[in-house]
């Protein structure tokens, strides 16, 4: 279990990175198409990727 955790752990900046990414570029083409509902999707997919990246900080402070 230790090492799956280390793994998720190690990946978890990438992953938040590229969520982040992919966010930005979905709100971008959704002001391009006047989208609300597509902006607000990837606004939330934007915020779980820093609440995902603060968590990954947060245990890793911790010694988790």
């Amino acid at each position: 279990m230790n090492k799956k955790l280390n793994l998720l752990s190690k990946l978890t900046p990438i992953l938040s990175i590229l969520f982040i990414i992919t966010g930005i570029i979905f709100a971008i083409l959704a002001v391009l198409e006047h989208n609300m509902s597509g902006l607000i999707m990837s606004l939330v997919l934007i915020l779980q990727s820093v609440l995902l990246f603060t968590y990954k900080k947060l245990f890793t402070n911790m010694g988790l």
